[in-house]
């Protein structure tokens, strides 16, 4: 699968990242690591690999390009997913913000910010091929492969440890992405939620989004927010 020929190749053969004739490294993370995070892990099924994280695939100053690839499949009813994680504050105090595309396939973002009260509010995003989109400051997120096949997603983020415990200490994301729907996490009380197109999330932040891969090589300023959110300019 060629994901790109310019600015460099970029190609995925089976489960392996190939960047202009390299291999390229990868992390991985195993379905049994998921298993506190899971509406029903007593269904969680065989274990095995079930997502692959190839990190910093090209960099800017302290900005990296990734790719995800999560593989199909269903935990019970729940779609395959990532862990879940938040960022920490930046400089500014704001929360670092990123930003993601669906390269191959299909997906659902569960995104949410907490309140002093620990409550949450909640922004589901369903992306499909060639979308892009901000996750903004504050918001912890999980990523779900809603397709029948492996899900490729590119995210453009500042370097930092990302941070798990929240999403482990209330076995997982304040909503489950299901076959049937979305499903509240009962360890969760939910404020406000919405559903947000990919181009309705950018337009309330002010971005404007496209190939992030051709855009952070062309013209990686433009992504100077994602060290810096108070340089979002947000229309709320």
């Amino acid at each position: 699968m060629i994901l790109y020929e310019k600015p460099f190749r970029l190609e995925l053969l089976g489960r392996t990242l190939i960047k202009d004739g390299e291999e390229w490294p990868f992390t991985a993370r195993k379905v049994s690591e998921l298993k506190e995070v899971m509406m029903e892990p007593h269904l969680m099924g065989p274990d095995g690999i079930a997502y692959y994280m190839f990190r910093g695939v090209h960099q800017w100053e302290n900005l990296r390009y990734d790719i995800t690839l999560i593989e199909p499949r269903f935990y019970g009813d729940e779609y395959a997913k990532t862990l879940g994680h938040y960022h920490p504050p930046s400089k500014a105090s704001q929360a670092y913000p990123e930003v993601y595309q669906v390269l191959k396939g299909k997906a659902s973002f569960v995104l949410q910010r907490k309140h002093k009260d620990e409550s949450v509010d909640c922004i589901m995003v369903e992306a499909n091929e060639k979308e892009s989109f901000i996750v903004p400051p504050g918001y912890g997120h999980v990523s779900y492969n809603t397709g029948d096949s492996p899900l490729v997603l590119a995210n453009i983020v500042a370097g930092f440890d990302s941070r798990y415990d929240e999403y482990l200490e209330n076995h997982g994301p304040a909503f489950f992405c299901t076959r049937f729907g979305y499903k509240q996490n009962t360890y969760y009380i939910i404020k406000g939620q919405e559903k947000l197109s990919p181009r309705q999330i950018n337009k309330r932040y002010g971005v404007i989004l496209g190939d992030l891969l051709g855009m952070f090589y062309n013209k990686p300023q433009k992504f100077d927010f994602l060290s810096d959110p108070t340089k979002l300019t947000p229309v709320l």
